[in-house]
């Protein structure tokens, strides 16, 4: 069957390589309609329950997107100072989605016209503290509350209306901002530029390095041309599905590009080396597809089984991640042995007169591990073991405003806000009654109010009551006529946000306005809240708890189940594979600790570097288990060819590193190479995805290069009984014995 496959390939590859390129076309057509979307729908999905719930109290209540606006003046109350805000205000009030702008401003107006103290009763208002009003006096703030938001595109288009009025209203005031839709447009323009940063510079990367590697700018092109071809369909596919661009998802490109040179390398240094003109360049291909199809194809399945296994994922973004990467590294395969082997041959390639055929320094090291397998298996051991202790205490991170670098602008932006005026995360309380004990419910929500603005990490506490007795507060008389609302209607429209009546049922709401905090804090304040709901309502009233804050939770909490389910089921098939593609159960264990000793090493690297588990290195593990597998697979396919030839296992590991060290390493180096570029971007997990999974490469490598030669030794893999039996049960249905 295989031999039928390669006469294939070899006669054809020409006609069909030109067919792969051309096809090209259609995905580059739909590539140009690529959206950009890191909305809480996209990483959350739509069967999430922490969100239905959430958009259950939305429907209730009104949408609660907001803006957070700041900025550092000579005096708020300042005559000034009002006159340039209200014109932000009435600016900002004609940007369509912008639904109402809470300001001092509009207040001010209002109530000096009744109130001569109007300054004091406004500076010493308990409401607005921590609100609109910074501690330190110089502090002015506003909220902009957005309507419903459709898609990413109508988000977008407010944000940077609202940023443009910001910027053009006064030059000498910076302005910082705030809130959940800037967050998601600043991941989007992130993203953005990343798409566009990645590809170009892993393509001048790896055209120099393939260049050095094989001084055959011929091969270089059969190689950049079958993972050209290859990354442009994987992506291409992946909008076609109708899935967006995010900020896990940007990173594929660049990984299927990087792993697919793997293959093109394993097929153009061979035929390099083995190239004869007496034999001919279509003989020579046939050759080397008949001595590297089948290790290229179970290490591009390993590395797919790897990326599939994220498919368990409850974030949209991971599992798409997953399932594009899986079915690139397929199409990887497929393209690979079709196009480099056609380019080849309408290139004419022939190798340049040098000699390549000295040993390469991997079969040396080889060969001394295999000698010393009892210290190396000790040595191995104990990193594993330390390793698995100090995995015990990673740290998860859902907080999105940690992705981006500590002097982004939004990270600054939102530690001033946090520090020097209020919240922007929001923990919502949907509390519900019957209609003749809403005033006793009031109470109780009041008393809850005042016990949660004690913790420290609450900058703010906002509920019905609070709303209703702002105006009182204010104006210090009934007898102020009720202009002051008609006039410009915020506070009224800030109380309908706080209360829903439906038949004789009356539902109320309390907005905790939280700092910015580590994710890992997210458990212990919404237990917090949970319990002293249940000891002040007590079973007088239903309540729910949602908001920004139970999101991030819940998306927390997924991190950590992705991870061991990813993991667990990636570990396992892709052993399992090996097995069963190499016929023999001692070929699975020699693979056991090869595998999962860069697993668990990377892992304490990610606790010592003080990287967290986020949306993007919760994929690492399921990569890294399909790029260890790689380099084992070629090296056993053909240690076990070598050992019918040799007479001993040591003489087996020399050989087999003579004849495949030099791919092992190059595509190890360029790989770390290709993932270093993602060490460009401006979020932290990709920059953290990038180094991890080049640290992978290099401990995948030292792995298959010093411990796989010690465990063959140790388990006697294919000695010369084990290898006579292995071949005369090659086509026996028992699979592994």
């Amino acid at each position: 069957m295989t031999d039928r496959i390669i006469k294939f390939i070899v006669s054809r590859c020409r006609l069909l390589a030109v067919l792969c390129i051309i096809s090209t076309i259609i995905p580059l057509c739909f590539l140009q309609k690529a959206k950009i979307d890191n909305s809480i729908e996209v990483w959350l999905g739509t069967e999430n329950k922490a969100l239905e719930e959430y958009r259950n109290f939305l429907a209730k209540y009104g949408n609660e997107e907001f803006i957070v606006v700041a900025a550092v003046v000579d005096d708020p109350l300042g005559k000034e100072w009002l006159s340039i805000e209200k014109s932000i205000v009435n600016q900002l009030k004609q940007i369509e989605d912008v639904q109402n702008v809470l300001n001092i401003a509009s207040i001010a107006e209002q109530l000096s016209k009744y109130k001569p103290d109007w300054k004091t009763t406004l500076s010493e208002n308990e409401f607005l503290k921590d609100l609109l009003f910074g501690n330190d006096k110089h502090i002015s703030g506003m909220i902009v509350w957005l309507k419903k938001l459709d898609n990413h595109t109508t988000r977008r288009v407010c944000v940077e209306e609202i940023e443009s009025v910001l910027h053009d209203a006064n030059p000498q005031t910076d302005f910082y901002m705030a809130g959940t839709p800037l967050l998601n447009v600043c991941l989007d323009r992130g993203s953005r530029q990343a798409s566009g940063t990645f590809m170009p510079i892993a393509l001048a990367i790896s055209i120099i390095i393939l260049f050095v590697i094989l001084r055959n700018i011929k091969g270089v092109i059969a190689v950049i041309c079958a993972i050209g071809v290859t990354t442009i369909w994987t992506v291409g596919l992946m909008i076609i599905f109708g899935k967006s661009i995010n900020m896990v998802t940007v990173t594929l490109p660049s990984l299927i590009f990087v792993l697919s040179l793997s293959s093109g390398i394993h097929i153009t240094i061979p035929y390099l080396r083995l190239f004869e003109e007496s034999v001919g360049i279509r003989e020579t291909i046939r050759k080397v597809l008949d001595d590297v199809l089948k290790p290229i194809l179970l290490s591009n399945v390993t590395t797919s089984l790897g990326f599939a296994s994220l498919m368990v994922a409850k974030m949209q973004p991971v599992i798409d991640f997953g399932f594009f990467a899986s079915l690139g590294m397929l199409l990887s395969f497929l393209i690979t042995i079709i196009v480099v082997p056609g380019m080849l041959l309408l290139l004419r390639t022939t190798p340049e007169k040098r000699d390549i055929t000295h040993s390469h320094f991997t079969s040396l090291i080889g060969k001394k591990m295999f000698r010393h397998k009892n210290i190396v298996h000790g040595i191995s051991l104990v990193v594993l073991i330390v390793s698995i202790l100090i995995t015990t205490k990673s740290r998860v991170e859902s907080n999105v405003l940690q992705f981006f670098p500590d002097n982004s602008k939004i990270t600054r932006d939102y530690n001033f806000i946090g520090n020097n005026l209020t919240g922007f995360y929001t923990v919502e309380l949907d509390m519900t009654t019957d209609l003749k004990h809403g005033k006793t419910l009031l109470e109780q929500i009041t008393s809850l109010g005042k016990i949660l603005e004690e913790r420290p990490e609450v900058a703010k506490v906002i509920h019905y009551g609070k709303t209703s007795s702002l105006r009182q507060s204010l104006m210090g008389t009934a007898a102020v006529p009720f202009t002051y609302f008609a006039g410009d209607n915020q506070l009224k429209q800030l109380s309908q946000h706080y209360v829903s009546k439906k038949n004789d049922q009356l539902s109320l709401r309390m907005s905790v306005f939280i700092r910015s905090m580590a994710s890992s804090e997210f458990y212990s304040l919404l237990n917090f809240i949970n319990l002293q709901a249940n000891q002040v309502i007590g079973d007088f009233a239903k309540f729910k708890i949602t908001g920004v804050v139970p999101l991030l939770n819940a998306a927390q909490k997924s991190l950590i189940d992705t991870q061991i389910r990813s993991f667990a089921i990636a570990i396992a098939m892709v052993l399992i594979l090996i097995g069963m593609f190499m016929k023999s159960f001692r070929a699975l264990i020699a693979s056991l600790l090869p595998n999962i000793l860069p697993i668990f090493s990377l892992f304490a690297i990610m606790v010592l570097m003080n990287i967290p588990l986020d949306a993007a290195t919760v994929m690492i593990a399921s990569v890294a288990i399909g790029i260890a597998a790689d380099d084992t697979v070629h090296f056993l396919s053909h240690y076990r060819e070598e050992r019918l030839l040799t007479d001993t296992g040591e003489d087996a590991v020399e050989t087999t590193f003579q004849k495949v060290g030099t791919e092992l390493t190059f595509t190890s180096i360029i790989a770390v190479l290709g993932f270093l570029i993602l060490d460009l971007a401006s979020f932290k997990p990709i920059q953290y995805f990038g180094l991890l999974a080049g640290l992978t490469m290099i401990t995948a490598w030292i792995s298959d290069v010093f411990v796989l030669p010690a465990s063959i030794a140790s388990i006697k893999l294919w000695e010369k009984n084990d290898t006579v039996k292995s071949q005369n049960n090659s086509t026996s249905p028992k699979g592994m014995r």
